[in-house]
């Protein structure tokens, strides 16, 4: 029983992650990007060279410059979370 809690645990925390690297993700190209601030989608999950290159204008700006870390970091702890609730033994 542990096991499974353990399980929805990490999968709030991913959820909560995720979240936080939305968030983050918006606020630091929408101080570059405005209203356009969809032109920087990709970089919500990979560094192109357009990503690259609003980084570097992105340590002028008082937000940290986002990585796509955050997100793969969210999705892994989800994903953890599933598989521990997948493969724990089931409740009564």
């Amino acid at each position: 029983m542990i096991i499974r809690t353990i399980g929805k645990t990490l999968m709030i925390l991913g959820t909560g992650f995720l979240v936080a690297a939305v968030a983050w993700w918006y606020v630091f190209f929408e101080q570059m990007l405005g209203e356009n601030v969809k032109q920087a989608s990709e970089c919500f999950y990979f560094t192109t060279d357009q990503c690259s290159l609003g980084h570097m204008v992105g340590l002028l700006g008082d937000i940290p410059t986002y990585s796509p870390f955050a997100f793969w970091i969210a999705v892994g702890t989800m994903v953890c979370g599933l598989l521990i609730v997948l493969a724990g033994p089931r409740g009564r």
